[in-house]
């Protein structure tokens, strides 16, 4: 399994994992777009509270809402 943090780290661009949460638009961005099924729930857990301070299944629901509506724009 890959690892979701050095990933996104690579994809943002950022010497440290430790400044992801400074970046939750840009990691957002690329958490939309990257094939999520390749990591482990456990870790998707673990990413989005340290980054986001929330459960993986509320972003999964953000974003399921925003694919079935993409006039949907959160404020």
């Amino acid at each position: 399994m890959s690892d979701i943090f050095k990933d996104m780290q690579a994809k943002i661009g950022c010497r440290h994992i430790s400044v992801l949460p400074y970046y939750k638009r840009a990691v957002w961005y690329e958490l939309r777009r990257m094939p999520l099924a390749e990591y482990e729930t456990e870790q998707l857990e673990d990413f989005a509270r340290y980054v986001f301070g929330v459960r993986y299944s509320v972003l999964k629901e953000v974003m399921n809402l925003l694919e079935s509506e993409p006039d949907f724009t959160i404020r």
